[in-house]
């Protein structure tokens, strides 16, 4: 008597995907009892499903399902999820039958006389007939079941529905096979390997902690959970440190495949058959909205990094949870510091405002400077802000570029009242953090520098950089605006952006140029010109940086943006007694007469930058002589600097040159 077929209880993944494969190749050999003769490889194919059921010969199809049922809905197995979620199991009959082609493609001849992916037409033809007799309609429905869920793909659209045939997907092949899913563009990592919530670092003190939001999403997975805030700040990994605490994977996927359908439908389903929390880190322009489309399979949880702008929108009835990541307070950043190796110099980099990530990677390259300094092991501030000037981010470089300031600036000659004002942008500056968090109004600092050209407005941000131990960026106007509408809003929000997570000190030279008063709407483009003011003004405002704007007309600047200044200094032509010293400064070691600097100082009124335009040629001259600066040198420089701008020189002409 022959024992009743029976599988041993919970087996892997693996292992329940071979058995599922082997029922659907025993049900399609019923079918066509005379495929062995046409094609011997499926003796081995018979001799191996006896072999696992203990019998000389293989089981009915029917038996072999009936002992495939009673193992059981293990929540770990694909197919058993898929049962879950509602999948007839004829459905399932059918994505093995599509598996087992994808893993064998000789098995395709049990479906299709000629081979190759498998038809609509002959999936139905082998399929329609089961116990409850002609089933070919249902056949239909469950493979359009599986196509809507994404599932399964149709390779050629085009055909006659009957003649279409139709793919497993690759990532979803190696989910259902136990192994890990590979999905182009996005990385799948096992609940093993993500990071414990001990590891997060929390930016502030009251930010939600992983094991509580861990808990939240293990008791109700049907959920988004948005996390705002600066990117490399511990975003995407207070999601994934949540997923371990709730026992989940994590499909780490980008934005493009929320969006696009097609690439939607096939990420939904491979994070669904593998138990996966999805994680997208998104920058949607500010004032846009993306859509998430609900999927037969796939309820959550979802999880999305996104920034200060721009919202997410998840159809159905899934539950939203919002929660805030700001830039780290000064403990925050200690703690990252230490944990990256950097304790012992902690306390000196309190006045680098990055974000957590940013710190991880500065410590990196921290590390690597003091190796290459001979220093191993004993790194010092200097390697640090050489670790953080290496961090670039192409949302800046696009749009901004550095403004060396690798040595001492040159000296700033201010009147008293400039530099009283300028002290007190200094102090401001390195107390924004403590003087934010007393007055709740965060931490950004914003300038205008307003004078005529050559004053010393960019000398001005290259000291205020170097005397805060940051690097100066100059936003590229020609790169920022667009003609576009909307796409200068976009451009700066994601410079600003990242001037936020790497602590750099922005210059909007020319700022007027953005920042002109807004005019009464006499056209469309008065509309859109006071619309992308509008945003400008409010983006500033809530820039949680350093920002300073330069202009020639502070009449052109718009007063609502004056009125958000903490600091505006005038920069004026410098007088004869600050000519002189600028002028004595800019030529170092020379011949010049004692008399002529004090002339030159008295009559003539150009600007430092003038000044130093007059000096760079002196010494030129000089060099072509092989000689030092004399007075020759200097007065046929200053005739020059007078001549580019069609004004008269005011020096007094040598008699020799009169004769």
């Amino acid at each position: 008597m022959t024992r009743p077929l029976a599988f041993a209880p919970t087996p892997d993944a693996a292992t329940h995907f071979r058995l599922t494969v082997f029922g659907a190749v025993l049900h399609l050999l019923e079918q066509r009892p005379e495929a062995c003769a046409d094609l011997p490889f499926l003796v081995a194919y018979q001799a191996e499903i006896a072999r696992l059921t203990g019998r000389d010969t293989a089981p009915r199809a029917a038996e072999w399902s009936a002992a495939l049922d009673a193992i059981g809905t293990d929540a770990a197995l694909p197919f058993s999820r898929l049962a879950r979620a509602g999948f007839t199991p004829l459905a399932r009959q059918l994505l093995a039958t599509l598996a087992m082609i994808e893993e064998d493609p000789a098995l395709a001849y049990l479906v299709e006389p000629d081979g190759g992916l498998p038809t609509l037409g002959g999936l139905v033809a082998q399929w329609r007939t089961g116990a409850e007799g002609d089933r070919a309609g249902a056949v239909r429905d469950a493979l359009r079941d599986l196509e809507a869920a994404g599932l399964v793909e149709v390779a050629d659209p085009e055909a006659l529905r009957g003649d279409r045939r139709l793919r497993l997907p690759g990532p979803l092949l190696d989910v259902l096979a136990g192994a890990p899913p590979r999905l182009d563009g996005a990385r799948f990592e096992a609940c093993a390997i993500l990071p414990q919530s001990d590891d997060w670092i929390a930016p502030a003190m009251d930010a939600i902690h992983p094991l509580r939001l861990g808990a939240l999403i293990a008791r109700d997975p049907a959920r988004l959970v948005l996390v705002r805030g600066p990117g490399r700040n511990g975003r995407r990994m207070l999601l994934r440190a949540a997923a371990r605490v709730a026992g989940l994977d994590v499909l780490i996927v980008p934005q493009t495949m929320l969006t696009d359908p097609v690439q939607w439908r096939c990420a939904a389903a491979t994070a669904h058959l593998a138990g996966a929390m999805l994680i997208a880190a998104v920058e949607p322009a500010p004032g846009e909205t993306l859509s998430i489309a609900t999927h037969p399979l796939f309820a959550g949880p979802v999880g999305i990094a996104i920034g200060a702008s721009g919202s997410i929108r998840q159809e159905g009835l899934a539950t939203t949870l919002a929660i805030d990541l700001p830039l780290p307070d000064a403990a925050a950043r200690a703690r990252q510091w230490s944990a990256c190796g950097l304790g012992s110099i902690a306390a000196e980099l309190t006045n680098l405002s990055m974000t957590l990530g940013n710190i991880a990677c500065a410590a990196r390259g921290t590390a690597a400077a003091a190796e290459l300094a001979g220093r191993p092991g004993v790194p010092i501030r200097d390697d640090v802000r050489a670790a953080a000037r290496s961090l670039r981010d192409a949302r800046l470089d696009a749009l901004a570029s550095p403004v060396d300031h690798s040595g001492e600036p040159e000296p700033l000659f201010l009147d008293p009242r400039e530099r009283q004002e300028f002290d007190a942008l200094l102090l401001r500056s390195r107390h924004r953090e403590r003087l934010g968090a007393d007055l709740g109004n965060g931490r950004g600092v914003r300038a205008l520098f307003a004078g005529a050209s050559g004053t010393g407005k960019t000398l001005a941000a290259r000291h205020i950089a170097a005397r805060l131990g940051k690097d100066l960026y100059r936003i590229d106007l020609a790169a920022t605006v667009s003609k576009y509408i909307g796409e200068t809003e976009k451009c700066l929000d994601r410079a600003l952006s990242a001037a936020e997570e790497l602590d750099v000190v922005l210059l909007l030279d020319e700022g007027d140029a953005l920042l002109a008063r807004r005019t009464d709407i006499g056209s469309s483009n008065d509309r859109y010109a006071n619309l992308e003011t509008n945003f400008l003004l409010q983006r500033i405002e809530s820039f949680e940086g350093i920002i300073l704007v330069t202009t020639n007309d502070v009449e052109r600047i718009d007063q609502a943006f004056a009125r958000r200044l903490d600091a505006v200094l005038t920069f004026r032509s410098p007088d004869a007694v600050m000519r002189r010293d600028i002028l004595a400064r800019q030529l170092g070691e020379h011949q010049v007469s004692a008399w002529l600097i004090d002339d030159i100082a008295c009559r003539c009124v150009l600007t430092g930058g003038q000044l130093r335009n007059v000096a760079l040629h002196a010494r030129l001259l000089a060099m072509e002589r092989d000689g030092g600066v004399d007075d020759s040198a200097l007065r046929a420089a200053i005739e020059r600097e007078y001549r580019k701008t069609g004004a008269f020189c005011p020096l007094k002409p040598l008699l020799a040159a009169a004769d």
